[in-house]
């Protein structure tokens, strides 16, 4: 599966379902705070707006968008659509180095994730599953499944990990890896829960087992704690330095950058209703781009 290699240059797959205007807005970001780096489009099967929009919002040089659109369906899964990215952009024989997950509502906010990145082969939370964590993912029932197993199989473990998706990122032979799991055990649609919360920290988990030093995902999310991004907290977050705080949230996963000194490798915010609804932090990101 793997060509052509460029040390330092990302591959952001993004999958998107509505709002050309907050996709180009994402564009723009990247291209701001990670320069050079290549952005691929999967536009889901039921988009609200047409593809012809999209393309007319997302035509930038370094952009290109899947010819595949596969089904999307909001918490049953979506690893798919990043695959489906993965392998169309080898199809184009594109040069990249590292793929990173990434949604329509993170937004990147400080310069150095292609250096962060190229210093690091993997950055992803590894949870082990437990029947004492109250994670709603963490269930034995998936753990059952012959489509688990299968995968677990592959990746010669007994049990799964999970963590958070977003900022999530792999030097593309261990993606290639991951693709071929992925593809030999689950479909290219909707599985019934978040998969790309769970095969990705548990091919992590693997190769952190075999000796390879990982970081956490690159993006801070306020969903799982009751954590309210201020404009001093960014402050802090952008600067690096310390540790932030809050109370996590009742059948929600740990958080990877609460209580623990690591917002030095935090590059990007997820931007979700309960922080908009207190300040437009959409505008101060982009005041930051100038």
């Amino acid at each position: 599966m793997d060509a052509k290699v460029t040390m330092g240059r990302i591959l952001f797959s993004l999958p998107v379902t509505e709002r050309p205007d907050i996709v180009r807005q994402q564009i723009e970001n990247i291209n701001y705070f990670c320069p050079g780096s290549l952005i691929c489009i999967h536009i889901a099967a039921g988009a609200s707006a047409g593809r012809s929009e999209f393309e007319h919002s997302c035509d930038f040089e370094n952009v290109v968008i899947n010819p595949y659109s596969y089904l999307f369906a909001p918490g049953a899964g979506m690893l798919h659509l990043h695959v489906s990215n993965f392998l169309h952009m080898l199809e184009t024989g594109s040069e990249f180095d590292t793929v990173m997950l990434i949604s329509a509502d993170e937004l990147l906010i400080k310069h150095g994730l292609s250096d962060h990145v190229s210093k690091h082969p993997i950055g992803a939370q590894t949870e082990v599953f437990d029947l004492a964590t109250d994670w709603s993912v963490f269930r034995e029932d998936l753990l059952k499944t012959t489509a688990m197993q299968g995968f677990l199989s592959g990746v010669e473990l007994p049990l799964y990990f999970g963590g958070q998706s977003e900022g999530q990122f792999f030097k593309r032979p261990i993606f290639s890896q991951l693709t071929r799991l992925f593809i030999a055990n689950f479909p290219m649609a909707p599985c019934g829960f978040p998969i790309e919360e769970i095969v990705p920290s548990t091919i992590a988990a693997r190769h952190s087992f075999n000796g390879m030093d990982i970081v956490q995902p690159a993006t801070l999310c306020d969903y799982c704690t009751r954590l309210v991004v201020t404009e001093e907290i960014l402050a802090q977050v952008l600067s690096g330095k310390g540790s932030i705080f809050a109370d996590r949230l009742p059948d929600r996963l740990r958080s990877p950058h609460i209580g623990t000194s690591v917002l030095k490798t935090v590059f990007s915010i997820k931007i979700s209703e309960r922080m908009t609804a207190r300040w437009d932090i959409r505008a101060h990101i982009r005041s930051l781009m100038t």
